[in-house]
């Protein structure tokens, strides 16, 4: 009887054990893995390369600036890029030949916002060096933007000057726009004075500006910018004249893009000026032409 009473005390131990290993839930261990973060990095968004043929009437007869120059694009993380252009320019003429006429570094830098973007730019060429500050806005219908710079020339007892190009309001209706375009320039100090001098005193214009984007084909799109001057008016040696009445000033651009694959475009435009210049400021300059400057460019662009 002892013998089957420890038998019995023995499956009901081993019973028990075995019960309570089935109803206690088995603990697994949890491994927590923490998410990191990517960090941002400087990386080349695009490069390209570019020609610009500038010709003044009365200047060169091929022009008076031809550019050949190189664009770098970069960005560093979602809200900064940064641009890099060098260029050469040389004055081509058939009868004078080719010369070396300047050179120029042009750096940017953008931070962008919600509807806004703040940038600087650095551009330097043989005989001055400017220093801008730049913004834009756009909340749809409504856009602009500003570049504000002082420049500085490097070459002789020269005069400075700030500047300001400001287009405080344009109105956006699908491909189209309008806006208003206001230039300032103001004097500091001055050594060549007197009317008729390349120093002034100060320079404030007004204009209207419109435009059109448009796509010709899948590939193909284009732009079109028409500006017409309010009026102009420059001070120099005490002494103020209009150079321009309103109307007597007009800008026409005209611009082209043509994807040749997802990643690379050929672009370009061609812009012509035309001025009538009023006849105080022919006899103050002593110049009775009016003036004519046009503009070819052509580039290509790679994305990354």
């Amino acid at each position: 009887m002892k013998k089957l009473a420890l038998l019995l005390g023995a499956l009901s131990l081993v019973s028990s054990v075995a019960y309570a290993k089935e109803v206690v839930p088995a603990v697994e261990e949890v491994v927590v893995v923490e998410e990191v973060k990517a960090q941002p990095t400087l990386r080349v968004t695009n490069f390209g390369q570019f020609i610009e043929v500038d010709n003044k009437a009365g200047g060169s007869d091929i022009g008076e600036g031809v550019w050949f120059g190189n664009k770098l694009g970069l960005a560093y993380g979602d809200d900064w890029t940064f641009g890099i252009t060098a260029a050469k320019i040389w004055n081509m003429d058939t009868d004078e030949g080719i010369h070396s006429a300047n050179h120029r570094l042009e750096m940017d830098a953008w931070r962008s916002f919600d509807n806004y973007a703040l940038g600087l730019r650095y551009r330097g060429e043989s005989d001055f060096d400017r220093y801008y500050l730049r913004g834009t806005y756009n909340y749809g219908m409504l856009s602009g933007s500003a570049d504000v710079w002082y420049h500085a020339k490097n070459a002789g007892d020269q005069q400075d000057n700030y500047e300001m190009e400001l287009i405080p309001v344009r109105l956006n209706y699908g491909p189209f726009g309008i806006g208003y375009f206001f230039n300032y320039a103001e004097a500091v100090g001055s050594t060549n004075t007197g009317v008729g001098s390349d120093d002034f005193d100060h320079a404030i214009e007004h204009q209207i500006r419109a435009y059109a984007n448009f796509d010709l084909t899948e590939k193909l799109s284009g732009y079109a910018e028409y500006r017409i001057s309010l009026g102009r008016e420059e001070e120099e040696a005490g002494k103020k004249y209009d150079k321009y009445d309103a109307g007597d000033f007009h800008k026409l651009e005209v611009g082209l893009n043509y994807a040749l694959t997802e990643n690379l475009s050929l672009y370009g435009y061609y812009a012509y000026e035309l001025g009538n210049p009023t006849d105080e400021y022919k006899e103050a300059k002593a110049k009775d032409e009016d003036y004519r400057y046009g503009e070819f460019f052509i580039g290509w662009d790679y994305s990354f």
